[in-house]
């Protein structure tokens, strides 16, 4: 996945054990979805994107714009809801910090 045009990504890692990847789906599709109500289906597919990773219940989403944060605020209260604020971690990914540096996200 390339990174957004800002340089931003967000990294969600599920530390809960056992957590079906089918719901981290469901969330992530669930957040596009009213992102859509918000922008616009055009306007989110120009500014965001996200990517669901098969091997581990983890997601990627392009930030950097308003769109792209408003995005990934949605799918992260939606994880805090179902998990908790320590079921998950949140990474960043800054390019104009350093070339693919990933740090956590405060």
């Amino acid at each position: 996945m390339d990174v957004s045009p800002s340089g931003v990504m967000y990294y969600f890692t599920i530390t809960t054990p056992g957590f079906d990847p089918d719901l981290v789906k469901a969330l992530v599709i669930m957040a596009v979805k009213e992102t859509d109500l918000i922008f616009g289906p055009a306007r989110r597919k120009l500014e965001t994107e996200y990517r669901l990773f098969r091997s581990e219940p983890a997601c990627a989403i392009a930030g950097g714009t308003e769109c792209g944060e408003h995005l990934a605020r949605l799918f992260s209260g939606f994880l805090i809801k179902q998990l908790g604020e320590d079921g998950f971690v949140v990474e960043r990914l800054d390019r104009s910090e350093g070339r693919g540096r990933r740090h956590e996200a405060p």
